[in-house]
């Protein structure tokens, strides 16, 4: 049997009384993942995290991503043929013939299969469009834009377009996959911005009615078709409010750039799952400034919104730090990469670890 077979013919219940022999305490048990003490390498904290539909392990103090076999190799000191023997006799798995005797319950299988399929839809749920459909819009640049520390190779390379019919930048928006599965509509005067939001779907401002190809943003990040690479390389991540952020980040930073838009002050699960899988380690929260002082009620309130919104989300899983403003280095509303580059880089040096959030 190779450890491939024999992962696959391990049920959840298995891995509890592996684990349970091994001396692991299981302090967590969702329908998705369990968590245990970090005894992959002796440790003491809850950070061993075991993914049921993928039947992997992942550690996220010190060994990464790791399986069953691999645990029982480094606690019993044996080599793989010695763990492979180990695994399946505590199990009653022939490993002579795959599954021999052990018992892997049907309704199980389609239980895990069915979560599974149900992930998978929500990415194919992301509808794709021709890219051709953005050839009705025009190659120019807002100087606003320009005027806030954006170049224009960077709206160039993020295929920022124009419409003047519309009264709006156009922001396609790419999956990781690099399919156009959205455009937003970015408003260019105080009255449309109080009308309809500074950003929302493609709007004809003359009938008042949405011009399609809106997309779930929860279910994606701006930027993540052209910052994939760093991200993954850095293993970090800096999430903003909104794409101009982005594009401000990739002025300062060009192809070192790992910055993501979550197009809000909003955060989903799905998308914290989409950031475990790119191999994300460490996460910096720097959203808009919503308060006036960091010693008002506004900012405390604002603070316990980023908690409940991200922290609580994000804090198992990753290194989490925000970008708190405790200078008055940026005005009201105003994102950490509006004022350029230096102030930036200063609220990142200055930037606040916090702990985990049960």
């Amino acid at each position: 049997m190779t450890a491939e077979e024999l992962k696959s013919a391990l049920t959840t219940e298995n891995i509890k009384t592996l684990m349970e022999i091994l001396g692991g305490t299981v302090y967590t048990d969702s329908d998705d993942y369990m968590i245990y003490d970090t005894i992959c390498h002796c440790g003491t904290s809850h950070k061993l995290y075991y993914y049921k539909s993928s039947k992997s392990f992942y550690c996220y103090t010190e060994c990464g991503s790791l399986d069953i076999i691999e645990i029982v190799k480094r606690l019993k000191k044996y080599n793989l043929p010695e763990a492979i023997t180990w695994i399946s006799n505590q199990c009653h798995i022939d490993e002579r013939r795959g599954f021999g005797n052990s018992y892997i319950s049907d309704w199980s299988f389609i239980k895990d299969y069915d979560k599974s399929k149900s992930k998978q839809t929500i990415i194919k749920d992301l509808d794709s469009y021709d890219s051709k459909i953005l050839n009705v819009f025009q190659d120019k640049y807002y100087q606003g834009w320009i005027d806030e520390g954006i170049s224009t190779e960077s709206m160039q390379k993020y295929n920022i377009k124009y419409s003047p019919y519309l009264r709006q930048i156009i922001i396609p928006h790419y999956d990781v996959t690099n399919r156009l599965v959205g455009i937003r509509g970015r408003m260019m005067t105080e009255e449309d911005e109080e009308r309809y939001g500074i950003a929302s779907a493609v709007i004809n401002w003359k009938t008042n009615q949405v011009i399609g190809y809106k997309h779930c943003l929860s279910y994606n990040f701006y930027g993540i078709n052209q910052n994939l690479n760093t991200i993954k390389n850095k293993h970090k991540v800096m999430l903003v409010e909104a794409e101009k952020s982005v594009l401000q980040a990739d002025t300062m930073f060009g192809e070192n750039n790992f910055t993501l838009a979550v197009c809000g002050s909003t955060f989903h699960s799905y998308q914290r799952d989409m950031l475990i899988m790119l191999g994300v380690k460490e996460v910096i929260i720097a959203l808009d400034k919503q308060y006036e002082t960091a010693n008002s009620q506004e900012a405390m309130d604002w603070q316990n919104h980023i908690i409940k919104q991200f922290i609580k989300l994000l804090s198992p899983y990753f290194a989490v730090y925000v970008l708190w403003d405790t200078e008055n280095l940026l005005d009201y509303k105003q994102s950490p990469t509006d004022k350029g580059k230096e102030t930036l880089l200063k609220l990142m040096k200055n930037k606040i670890y916090v702990p985990s959030y049960d």
